[in-house]
């Protein structure tokens, strides 16, 4: 891969990921707001791929100031996911819901007071990350691309349905962010429809998870709200039990059928 394919590829990412936050400071529009955290986690999952170089010239670091306003904006978002989800549910309290209003628009107005700064930090971490791009060889790609699909498939043989399928579900992620940039350069099958197919089984599984802890306490009719979660939960295993079966071979077998069509 040439270095200057590299660059243009961080450039177009950060590019956007700066567009849509300046979009959530001028209308604090949540999805701007997603869009810009969807942006950090694309540049964050390049530069962890560029890290596993191991060369002294590494920019994952040098992210770090970009990624602490992500966790910000992360409290934010996660607000506004909690008044969506407690809308949906008839049993859950209202002061929960006003709760959650009033602290989103609290964090969102402290967000958007600091935007100049905000914008300041990521245009100083622009300047200094693109000096830092080492050069991906080919056959370091396939070789990261292969190591990782080992691990996680280690790591889902041992899972027990909890926060370590969760990990998987990030590291299986990096590899479908990254792959736009490396698929021209990859020498493996990579079955990226299949990979998207159990990160998204895993996510609605921890939504899912997340939402009963969320709502034990807030229910007003006993356990109305929680107990039909969990029977979707079941659901939700079931559905990434039969996609996790045989994970490495149908990662990296380029034919997969559609989900409904698997056995």
């Amino acid at each position: 891969m040439k270095k200057k394919d590299e660059k243009k590829y961080m450039e177009q990412e950060w590019r956007s990921m700066t567009h849509h936050l300046k979009a959530f400071i001028k209308t604090g529009d949540q999805e701007s707001l997603h869009h810009f955290r969807t942006g950090v986690k694309k540049l964050r999952a390049f530069f962890t791929l560029t890290e596993s170089v191991k060369n002294d010239h590494n920019p994952i670091k040098l992210f770090k100031p970009v990624r602490e306003i992500f966790k910000q904006a992360g409290e934010i978002r996660n607000a506004y996911i909690n008044i969506q989800l407690a809308k949906g549910q008839q049993a859950i309290k209202l002061d929960f819901i006003q709760t959650q209003e009033q602290l989103m628009d609290t964090l969102a107005g402290q967000f958007k007071a600091q935007g100049a700064q905000f914008l300041a930090t990521i245009r100083k971490a622009r300047r200094k990350v693109k000096k830092r791009i080492p050069k991906l060889k080919n056959l370091h790609i396939g070789l990261y691309y292969q190591q990782q699909l080992e691990s996680i498939t280690a790591g889902l043989q041992t899972h027990r349905f909890a926060e370590d399928l969760h990990t998987s579900r990030k590291q299986i992620k990096i590899l479908i962010y990254n792959y736009r940039l490396v698929r021209d350069h990859l020498d493996m099958p990579f079955n990226e429809d299949y990979l998207e197919q159990v990160q998204n089984a895993v996510g609605n599984w921890h939504d899912n998870s997340v939402t009963i802890d969320l709502f034990a306490a807030e229910a007003t009719q006993g356990e109305t709200a929680v107990a039909l979660l969990k029977k979707q939960a079941v659901q939700l295993k079931r559905q990434v039990t039969k996609l996790l079966k045989g994970f490495y071979d149908r990662a990296t077998t380029v034919t997969e059928l559609p989900l409904e069509q698997v056995s």
